[in-house]
């Protein structure tokens, strides 16, 4: 046997499975080439060893019987009915359609397959040597062949591609889940996710998700760039507003407010459509209300407060009907509820503490439901615990001092369970913290000073525990300097002027080491010149009014800097006036009231010292006249 037959026969063997249709001799003219090309390029996908392989799997009574029909259909073509040979190829390419149908894999693998031959048939020598390779002319049909081998190989890569991809995804979802545990890094996932879009790039779902995870770890390019192809990759309506709705939220994670907006009402507009087409799916409800909701979001952040309390009353619209249609869909009941949160929340920035309350008592009744009814959910309790803690800082803001306190306790009773529950989710542990701060806020206001002592010190207790768990979280770090302060501050008060400055003195301690790792970060910079100013007040009770003075013009030094830095920042400005006058006081050196009156006038001109600071011009004229 010829050695070109030797090296290539395998190839032939998994292809090719009967004899030619048509002697090796014949050459397609001009006017039968279209047809020829066809029938020898199907013929030779039927015998594909992937189109084997994939009847084999999916096989049943009607691939079965088709497979019969297409044999009797050939021995026919064989024994001389040509005309016969249309109806063969028709049959031929239904079969492959049904597999194709059948097996996604599949039909990955066999379309770059076709691809390939059907470029090699597209010429007449194309179709003559796929001609004599079907019939068995191996020598003949060498340089087809090299094509084919390479044809087959990139589909069988293909096709381990998107087999590959399968496994992935599952490892990748596992993973993720592993990640929501604490377990493995976001940055762990990412990196399966990548591999999976790698393999298979087609799958809109995985680039979602894939942005979700790139939002989280900060890397907002990437998420942008997935937000585009996730849109190109949609399959369908619902797909495509998604994709708008991620793209939204890169959006505002970037700052791009206007951009965001526009990115949720593009989503908005096709849920809007879908659900119009169908206004009994819940699902295009759910989803359009959740539109609603983000593009609230942003009009919050705007500032554009009444279009973001219309887009949440939307929003509550489409919740009410949907509990009102299935009041036993707890999913619903929540989603409901944090319409009435975000309602609630708007109402207090516009001062409307009355219908604020209302708005948040319509999410408390729902929550306690959800609760009650299933009471070891640790997500309804934390809802529950968050709808008391803010009808609580409205009952503060409308001066219920007693009403308040109740709520910020059944609040922190709450969330005392769960961290006893769980002792080593931070989460708890800290929200357990900020309920203690809050109950400390309101016994100072009631004049109760141990016991708002007490409260502040239990808060400090759970963040140091936090800070020694995990000292690179500079968040911990923070809140924990916080607490800190408001201990100090409670001492103060009490007139142990000692004890306060070494709260302060060790919250300064913190701030310092915050803000020489990060210089950059304005928060804490302020942090900082804040912790300067309160152990300088001590110092100056104290009557060491040197060591004062070197704490308020270290704090001054630091909103000096901040102040040039963004002039526009109207706290940034009025902490510069504070530092001023404080220096004066302490120095009695006229030249600080000055300085601080040319700060108020600036900020008069420049139409940013607020109305309820208008009296500080006039204070500082008189203090700055002989």
């Amino acid at each position: 046997m010829d050695e070109y037959v030797v090296q290539y026969l395998p190839l032939i063997l998994t292809l090719l499975w009967w004899q030619p249709l048509s002697g090796a001799t014949r050459t397609p003219t001009t006017a039968n080439l279209l047809v020829s090309a066809q029938a020898e390029v199907i013929a030779t996908l039927y015998a594909a060893s992937a189109s084997q392989a994939a009847a084999e799997k999916v096989a049943d009574t009607k691939l079965r019987a088709q497979r019969q029909e297409i044999d009797t259909l050939r021995d026919r073509v064989r024994s001389g009915e040509v005309r016969l040979r249309s109806e063969l190829v028709k049959q031929q390419e239904k079969f492959l359609a049904e597999l194709t149908a059948r097996d996604r894999a599949y039909a990955q693998e066999i379309g770059v397959f076709r691809n390939a031959l059907e470029n090699i048939a597209s010429t007449p020598e194309g179709v003559a040597a796929l001609t004599r390779f079907n019939a068995g002319d191996e020598v003949g049909a060498l340089a087809v062949l090299d094509d084919l081998s390479a044809a087959q190989d990139a589909a069988e890569r293909k096709g381990y591609e998107i087999r590959s991809a399968v496994r992935r995804r599952d490892n990748a979802m596992l993973a993720l889940e592993a990640r929501n545990k604490g377990k493995v890094t976001t940055a762990q996932v990412i990196t399966r996710f990548e591999e999976v879009t790698r393999l298979d790039p087609g799958v809109h779902w995985d680039w979602v998700e894939l942005g979700r995870l790139y939002m989280q770890a900060g890397r907002l390019p990437n998420a942008l760039r997935t937000a585009s192809v996730a849109a190109d990759t949609a399959q369908d309506d619902r797909a495509q507003a998604v994709a708008r709705h991620h793209l939204g939220n890169v959006q505002v994670a970037q700052g791009n407010l206007p951009a965001a907006l526009g990115s949720y009402q593009a989503s908005l507009a096709i849920r809007q459509h879908l659900a119009k087409i169908d206004p009994g799916n819940a699902g295009w409800q759910r989803d359009l209300s959740i539109s609603h909701d983000s593009m609230g979001d942003v009009q919050v952040t705007q500032g554009n407060f009444p279009a973001a309390l219309a887009s949440y009353q939307a929003s509550l619209a489409i919740r009410e009907r949907l509990t009102k249609a299935d009041s036993g869909n707890t999913d619903w009941q929540g989603s409901l509820s944090v319409s009435h949160e975000k309602m609630g929340d708007v109402q207090v920035t516009q001062g409307n503490f009355p219908a604020a309350l209302a708005s948040y008592q319509a999410s408390h009744h729902i929550r306690e439901r959800l609760a009650d009814a299933d009471p070891g959910n640790t997500y309804w309790q934390r809802g529950l615990s968050v709808s008391q803690e803010k009808m609580g800082n409205v009952q503060a803001a409308q001066g219920n001092l007693p009403a308040a306190l109740a709520s910020y306790q059944a609040s922190h009773h709450i969330r005392e369970r769960l961290a006893d529950a769980d002792p080593g989710n931070m989460y708890w542990q800290r929200a357990l913290s900020v309920s203690l701060g809050m109950i400390g806020d309101v016994q100072i206001a009631q004049g109760n000073l141990p016991a708002a002592l007490g409260s502040f010190q239990a808060c400090h207790t759970i963040f140091e525990r936090l800070a020694k768990v995990d000292p690179g979280n500079s968040g911990w770090q923070r809140d924990l300097s916080i607490s800190h302060d408001r201990m100090g501050d409670v001492q103060v008060t009490q007139g142990n002027l000692l004890a306060a400055l070494a709260s302060y003195q060790a919250s300064l301690a913190i701030r310092e080491r915050l803000t020489k790792a990060d210089p950059s970060n304005a928060d804490w910079q302020r942090d900082l010149s804040v912790s300067h100013e309160k152990m300088g007040d001590v110092q100056v009770t104290q009557g060491n009014l040197p060591a004062a003075l070197a704490s308020y013009q270290a704090s001054l030094a630091i909103r000096e800097r901040l102040a040039q830095a963004d002039p526009g920042n109207a706290g940034w400005q009025r902490d510069l006036i504070v530092d001023y006058v404080k220096l004066n006081e302490v120095s009695s050196d006229k030249r600080y009231i000055t300085k601080a009156l040319e700060v108020a006038l600036a900020m008069q001109s420049r139409g940013i010292l607020a109305p309820r600071d208008a009296w500080i011009i006039e204070e500082l004229k008189r203090r700055a006249s002989p």
